[in-house]
């Protein structure tokens, strides 16, 4: 463009001083438009990066939580009643798949510390009880937290979460 720009200066009878505040203006512009030019291609290759960073860091999330694997039945324990004071159904369930909102507004938190299932000696077996391997929307869901009044709660040990209308298994 500067190229351009000297050939038609050249032809137009100008003063010395006019010509040369033009062609600093001219050198000032494509500064400009090349910094800008340079911006652009650093803000889409940082763009660029940060969509590939996401997109393996969902890669290595998409593989499915299966919760029915935590179950253990262990028939040797005593026979007891087991409290509860976590149920309803599922209405919202988070980004990790281990914590929801029941339709009573309680919000749980599933830990690796919480106990999945039902064990003791009158427990069916893994393969027979109400759980689904996910928490999903509309699951039924009882279990038990040792503090209520948390929010959101803390799973101490969660029993059943079984979709009735449409299950999975």
């Amino acid at each position: 463009m500067m190229n351009a720009y000297k050939n038609v200066m050249k032809q137009i009878h100008a003063s010395e001083e006019f010509k040369r505040k033009m062609q600093e203006e001219m050198m000032k512009y494509e500064k400009r438009s090349f910094m800008k030019k340079v911006r652009i291609s650093v803000g889409s290759l940082v763009a660029c990066a940060v969509i590939a960073v996401l997109a393996m860091v969902n890669i290595n999330h998409d593989t499915p939580i299966d919760l029915t694997e935590r179950i253990v039945a262990d028939h040797s324990a005593p026979a007891a009643s087991a409290l509860v004071n976590i149920e309803g159904t599922i209405t919202e369930v988070g980004e990790d798949g281990l914590s929801f909102t029941l339709d009573n507004g309680m919000e749980v938190v599933v830990t690796d510390k919480t106990k999945i299932g039902i064990d003791g000696p009158t427990a069916p077996p893994k393969e027979e009880q109400l759980f689904e391997p996910t928490f999903r929307v509309g699951n039924l869901i009882g279990g038990y937290t040792e503090d209520t009044s948390s929010n959101p709660v803390q799973a101490a040990a969660i029993y059943t979460n079984w979709n009735f209308e449409h299950p999975i298994r």
